[in-house]
């Protein structure tokens, strides 16, 4: 029976996610649902998955036409199971111990066999071709090894026979031979009747395993019909919207998107003769230095001086990679996380082991890591993309958060630490106004803003932001991004990891794409624009 979502919609304050959906995948299809970043796709998949209710529409699962699912459990009960990007392995458990909280633990008088787990453990990776220890903890696996092992578990439960398989974005993490393996799988698993709905940014995964293609841009279906029935270059001018031309005039309007525009931010980038970007705000206003840039400590007045050079970098993923920053420059980094984006600000923060190539940071080498103490103190610091657990202490407050990297300089001075506390507070609008309010109660908007105040105060001459506003409220993007230019104008060099095409185009002067973990092309000037970076980072 397929399962099928009509006239779904839903809308969050200030955003309409997804207005009007139809799709429907049935038996033995594998529909593969594109769009870029802030299109809806992750709202379709949580509505689907019980995450999100919707305002209004249906959900057919086999012959039960339901106004909503309720809870990801409903989901599960009703036969349908996602693999997220992110893995649900828990990391002080072991391969095995993971997988037992799927299948169950095989037991004798209350005692678990650990020898018949680790053994069933293993045949299960086998079959599914994923050379992992099953006795290895979670925790110290590679991204692509938590991938391919939570890859695994889902379509061991398929053979439980799923109504639907919703795979989003599974292998992003992936290198392409070894995804190519596990897709494979799912088209076997599809033709033996079981439906499946795909989320990807590869439009190669198409080739041969998609059955049916949707393209949702705006939270509205532009596109759908059997794969195939157009080619990959038009299907990135249906997620992107089309027209180049609209597209370049967009950027600099600040249009409504993914990024900046969609944020409510009123300032753009321009840039100025020696190619460092400014910004000014709609009323022809610029950021003031003294509100915007008090936060940030460094070096002011630097006249585009090199403060970063990367030279044939090299490490899992990442491979003969090089490139410069100056002083005052806003510089974007696109492509998809297995060509490196995902791995490139760990190998320049010291948090992963470069295994060739150089870093300067002002002339200063750094050690092949992995050491984060010594890019900081060289001047290069990191804001993460996982907030709770790379970035900020959950169970710490606001004043120990922002003060952790630099305590020294605020011991014993106490009026020093309430100033500076007063200033992230005010120049960041953050909510509640309490420097003892817990960060881990703080919202996605505001601990990310406590977490840009705390390296900002830090005084780094490169400050390296991986996807700073995923999760984050439009108007914590405004303040975020104008903060940024207060501070690049200042001297700050920021670098810009950012899957939100929309927020490259309107941030960066130029933007560097990553394919196979190098450098493939800069962007800048005329060519940077939404459409040529997508298909870039995307065709």
């Amino acid at each position: 029976m397929p399962v099928a979502v009509q006239g779904i919609r839903k809308a969050f304050p200030g955003t309409l996610a997804l207005d009007g959906v139809d799709l429907t995948v049935g038996a033995g299809e594998v529909h593969a649902l594109l769009g870029a970043n802030g299109s809806g796709k992750s709202t379709l998949v949580k509505t689907l998955t019980g995450v999100y209710q919707p305002d209004a529409g249906t959900i057919d699962v086999g012959d039960r036409q339901l106004r909503a699912i309720g809870s990801p459990t409903e989901a599960g009960e009703l036969g349908i199971a996602v693999v997220h990007q992110e893995s649900p392995l828990v990391d002080m458990l072991t391969v095995s111990e993971c997988v037992a909280l799927f299948r169950g633990y095989p037991t004798t008088g209350g005692r678990v066999r650990w020898k018949q787990l680790h053994c069933e453990t293993a045949q299960l990776l086998e079959r599914f071709d994923v050379r992992v220890d099953p006795r290895a903890l979670a925790g110290l696996l590679s991204p692509a090894e938590r991938a391919l092992v939570t890859l695994a578990i889902a379509l061991d439960r398929v053979s439980a026979g799923l109504q639907l398989l919703v795979l989003d974005e599974v292998t992003a993490a992936l290198p392409e031979d070894q995804a190519q393996t596990y897709l494979e799988r799912v088209g076997e698993l599809a033709r033996a009747g079981t439906p499946v709905l795909t989320v990807t940014h590869r439009l190669g995964e198409l080739h041969g395993l998609a059955t049916h293609v949707t393209v949702l841009r705006d939270g509205r279906v532009v596109h759908q019909d059997r794969a195939g029935a157009v080619d990959d270059e038009a299907l990135v001018r249906l997620m992107v919207g089309g027209d180049p031309a609209a597209a370049a005039q967009a950027a600099p309007a600040g249009k409504a998107g993914d990024g900046a525009g969609e944020a409510g931010a009123t300032d753009v980038p321009t840039a100025t003769a020696a190619g460092v970007p400014t910004a000014t705000a709609a009323g022809g206003a610029r950021p003031a230095a003294g509100e915007g840039a008090r936060l940030w400590t460094g070096r002011r007045g630097r006249g585009g001086e090199r403060v970063l050079a990367v030279r044939a970098l090299a490490g899992e993923v990442v491979r003969d990679a090089s490139f410069e920053l100056r002083a005052g420059e806003i510089v974007g980094v696109g492509g998809l996380a297995e060509a490196g984006v995902a791995e490139l600000p760990q190998l320049l923060s010291g948090a992963a082991r470069r295994t060739g190539g150089s870093i300067e940071v002002d002339g200063r080498p750094l050690p092949p890591g992995p050491d984060p103490r010594a890019a900081i103190d060289a001047g290069l610091a990191l804001l993460p993309a996982d907030r709770l657990r790379s970035g900020g202490v959950a169970s710490l407050p606001v004043r120990e958060n922002v003060v952790l990297p630099d305590a020294g300089r605020y011991w014993h001075r106490r009026r020093a630490e309430r100033t500076a506390l007063r200033h992230v507070i005010e120049d960041l609008d953050v909510r509640p106004p309490s420097a003892d309010a817990l960060f881990g109660a703080l919202s996605g908007g505001n601990q990310q803003k406590i977490l840009l105040a705390k390296w900002l105060l830090v005084g780094p001459s490169v400050l390296v932001l991986d996807d700073p506003t995923q999760g984050v409220d439009p108007g914590a993007r405004a303040t975020i991004f104008s903060l940024l230019r207060a501070a690049a104008a200042e001297g700050l060099a920021v670098l810009l990891f950012s899957t939100e095409l929309e927020q490259l185009v309107s941030m960066c002067s130029r933007v560097l794409v990553l394919r196979d973990g190098t450098v493939a092309k800069q962007l800048s000037g005329d060519e940077l624009t939404r459409e040529t970076v997508s298909k870039w980072c995307y065709a």
